[in-house]
């Protein structure tokens, strides 16, 4: 174990004094294990042979820390002693250490096949505890080798073991490890959850151990969000857990790797750079390579971003694929890939950026391809099944609520009839009076208090069109809202049964075993789920209407890359050529979120609608360059086309230009949306070749219109307050004569 002291977030003043602690405490660790060690080997000696299991895995243990060689000879002896007398949880015991070893020296396929061949023996004999560690170690071998499906089966198959045990601190590794697998393959929004569950499994159980790996881990994908506040915070907390305790090292570095990730990421470079020092050491000394790779990346990032020292990023780049490739590291070889073409990019070695983004395609593709999509779908469908069974149960309940919120909104429905029948009578009466007034006192009034009246009359009859005006906006923006809360509250309140809609047909297809009726079946299923991605756009149209705009610097190939990857999750033809090209020096604020949203939803339109002839070769193009002062966002593809009639109405919501449409029409109508809250315009066009192209068109500096809106929301307020206030101080004119 080691001890955390005194590590300050903004600037680490006693880094070296740490290692030195450190190393002062790995060196009192190994000489306890040495003694330990020479007192069991005088042991064995003369031991006899129902004895010597115990001592060759003692031995094996207390090796594994100091000398992964010897750990592996004693772990042999060890196996051959209980292979000798026949028993097998001894057999499964030696076979696991041995796994242990290999997993730690990086040797993934070795670690795997040993832990693949003792899981049966394990499942056989009922070893409970065996089986929940083989699992685990299973699922972090395949975590780290990128083989995703394999390790969330797993880690889900130990949960189940763990939540049926109910022993909370097994129960929040599980959802630790889950969490993992997720931020490896970049979903951090189920990362974040998982991570979140098993802290919150910790506190709500007063469970210390390995608390601060909860909170580094929350550290580490809060920085991947975006987060750094809330990263921040998270690591604050760690390192508190650490400097009042004991931490291992492996911890110790990822806190530290972690702070130098978000201070990079703050442009803090200095300080990022020595917390990344800290970690490098400690990884190095303990020769932990996972973690000595990951080092050398994120020092070659902070080379990238110091600008003009990418002769340092590639041999940091250099160093940390070496160990990749050695170690089978695939994940971290897809950063290193493409931190690659960015650099190489800036030094305008192009052949260099195409090779390394070849290899980015490829690699990603091997990981992130249909199996593997296909697989997590149906290990997290099988997980949560008995979630959907309980939502099945629940349906006359959920029912019967819907009945009750039907028969509350008719009851609203008729009250609303009521004011505005009321209201309308009011309306004539106040008119009518109104004209009998009038008449009167034009009958009786001289020429002079006609004029003074028609004055009077002329100032009323602003006023009143300028309370109507603003009664009329506050109306369209209490409908607007209405609408808003419609189509928010409609969405979530159709998921719950469109879910046990899902949950009732994948039983059904569980237990019918007639072939038509399973392809019934499929297209119901099917069709729930075109459902629910519609549900799910409606809900993006209320994000978006509601979307705190954040501005910042755009860097739109990262973007473009982000969403090709996206699709290629999904499946993109083969035959689909995708170009882009972003023009150098693009100066764009905005907010990331909507620029990506509108991107997404047309290169996703794009392709979809491909054009299947195989004598045509298809290809979607996408282009970014500075044009009239804004920056212009081209999308053109020689797909199946639309059609004249439906030009006009393609970016309305719930208008399919094609039967091929998936989401129901509205991808077109929420790019738009999210183009009109950046202060934009989107417009379809044919090219001279009668391709299908899309130009969207944003302004440079979204805070100018940020501003300008704010301007124009302040008048409104100040003329609602004056016309308010009008309201409350109006004295009606006097009419009559003196």
């Amino acid at each position: 174990m080691y001890q955390l002291f005194l590590v300050n977030i903004k600037g680490p003043c006693v880094i070296l004094f740490l290692l030195g602690l450190l190393s002062i405490s790995a060196a009192a660790q190994k000489s306890d294990n040495l003694q330990r060690i020479d007192s069991l080997r005088e042991i064995l000696r003369t031991a006899p042979k129902a004895q010597r299991f115990e001592i060759q895995f003692s031995l094996l243990r207390e090796y594994l820390t100091i000398d992964g060689d010897k750990a592996f000879y004693y772990g042999n002896e060890a196996l051959a002693t209980a292979i000798q007398t026949g028993d097998s949880l001894n057999i499964v015991k030696a076979s696991f250490g041995k796994g242990i070893i290999l997993k730690n020296d990086g040797n993934l396929r070795g670690a795997i096949k040993i832990f693949e061949e003792i899981l049966p023996i394990a499942k056989r004999n009922n070893f409970r505890n065996q089986v929940k560690y083989i699992l685990n170690n299973l699922a972090l071998v395949h975590t780290s080798g990128a083989s995703y499906d394999k390790a969330l089966s797993y880690n889900f198959e130990s949960l189940k073991i763990r939540e049926t045990e109910g022993d909370p601190a097994e129960i929040s590794v599980a959802l630790n490890n889950i969490g993992l697998v997720y931020f490896e393959l970049g979903d951090y929004e189920n990362a974040l959850k998982y991570y979140q569950k098993s802290y919150e499994v910790k506190i709500a159980n007063k469970i210390e151990h390995d608390l601060e790996r909860s909170l580094t881990n929350l550290g580490l994908v809060y920085n991947e969000l975006g987060k750094y506040d809330k990263a921040e915070e998270k690591l604050k907390e760690a390192v508190a857990g650490c400097t009042s305790g004991e931490c291992m090292p492996d911890i110790v570095l990822e806190i530290n790797q972690a702070l130098g990730v978000s201070l990079l990421n703050q442009n803090e470079y200095s300080q990022a750079e020595e917390y990344f020092n800290v970690s490098m050491k400690l990884s190095q000394k303990k020769d932990l390579p996972e973690y000595t790779s990951s080092n050398f990346y994120w020092l070659a990032e902070l080379r990238y971003n110091q600008k003009h020292r990418e002769d340092q990023a590639l041999d940091f780049l250099d160093k940390s694929q070496e160990i990749c490739k050695e170690m089978g590291y695939r994940n971290m070889s897809l950063r290193n890939y493409l931190l690659y073409s960015k650099v190489y990019s800036d030094l305008g070695d192009y052949k260099k950026v195409s090779y390394f983004q070849g290899l980015y395609i490829k690699l990603n593709g091997e990981i992130f391809n249909g199996d593997l999509i296909k697989n997590i779908s149906r290990i997290e469908t099988d997980y949560h099944e008995q979630e959907n069974i309980n939502t099945i149960a629940k349906k006359d309940e959920i029912l019967e609520l819907n009945q009750e919120v039907i028969a509350q909104q008719g009851t609203l429905n008729w009250l609303l009839t009521c004011i505005i029948a009321l209201t309308s009578v009011l309306g004539i009466v106040i008119y009518r009076n109104y004209k009998k007034i009038k008449a009167t006192n034009l009958a009786l009034a001289s020429a002079k208090r006609i004029i003074e009246v028609q004055n009077r009359l002329l100032d009323k009859q602003v006023q009143d069109k300028t309370k109507e005006l603003v009664d009329t906006n506050e109306s369209l923006v209490k409908v607007n809202d209405e609408l808003d809360n419609f189509i928010y509250k409609t969405s979530h309140d159709i998921r719950g049964p469109l879910a046990s809609l899902k949950g009732m047909v994948n039983l059904a297809i569980m237990d019918v075993k007639d072939d038509k009726a399973l392809g019934y079946l499929s297209k119901l299923d099917l069709t729930a789920e075109k459902l629910n991605m519609v549900l799910t756009r409606l809900l993006i149209v209320n994000r978006i209407n509601h979307a705190e705009l954040k501005p910042e610097v755009i860097h739109f190939e990262p973007i473009i890359q982000e969403i090709l990857t996206l699709e290629m999750k999904k499946g993109v033809p083969e035959k689909i050529r995708i170009e882009y090209d972003v023009a150098p020096n693009i100066e764009l604020s905005s907010d990331r979120e909507m620029i990506r949203l509108i991107l997404e939803n047309l290169i996703d339109n794009a392709l979809k609608f491909y054009n299947e002839s195989q004598r045509i070769e298809s290809f979607v193009k996408i282009e970014l360059r500075t044009e009239d002062g804004k920056v212009t966002a081209h999308v053109m593809d020689n797909g199946v086309g639309i059609s004249s009639m439906n030009r006009e109405k393609i970016f309305q919501m719930f208008v399919r230009a094609s039967e091929r449409s998936e989401t129901g029409g509205i991808g077109l109508y929420l790019a738009k949306l999210a183009t009109e809250k950046l202060g934009g315009d989107i417009n379809l066009v044919s090219t001279d070749g009668k391709y299908t192209e899309f130009i969207v068109r944003f302004p440079k500096n979204l805070q100018n219109i940020i501003d300008k809106r704010k301007e124009e929301r302040n008048k409104l307020e100040q003329e609602r307050m004056r016309v308010g206030s009008l309201r409350a101080t109006n004295v009606s004119p006097d009419y009559k004569l003196d």
